[in-house]
């Protein structure tokens, strides 16, 4: 009997830690630009995966295709290579201002603000 209560907390205590491991990063999930930027960045796209599109325009076909990783709570660092010139990576980083607020940088400039509409 006291076995079956031990397994059932481990198995409680670890799949509590999985869950907490896999939560998503709060940069996740499709944002969408806020004000004019001269990127002319409209869209992006930051999936579970590390991976991420920046859209320009109304273009359908990504601009920048990117990789993540978490860089804090609240931001992710990025590193992109043009879908045009697949010759050099670029690093950026986006920070989340709040849950529908965030910001891209480039050389610790802005360079565009998005927002993340209601899901």
């Amino acid at each position: 009997m006291l076995k079956a209560h031990i397994n059932t907390f481990m198995f409680s205590v670890l799949g509590a830690t999985f869950l907490t491991a896999c939560s998503p990063h709060p940069a996740t999930g499709t944002w969408l630009s806020s004000e004019a930027n001269t990127e002319n960045y409209s869209k992006m796209i930051v999936h579970f995966e590390p991976k991420l599109e920046i859209y320009s325009g109304k273009s359908a076909k990504p601009t920048l295709y990117c990789g993540w990783s978490g860089f804090n709570k609240n931001s992710i660092t990025l590193e992109c290579m043009s879908s045009e010139e697949q010759k050099q990576m670029d690093m950026y980083q986006f920070d989340v201002m709040n849950s529908s607020q965030g910001e891209l940088l480039y050389k610790g400039d802005v360079i565009a603000k998005f927002s993340k509409p209601d899901e």
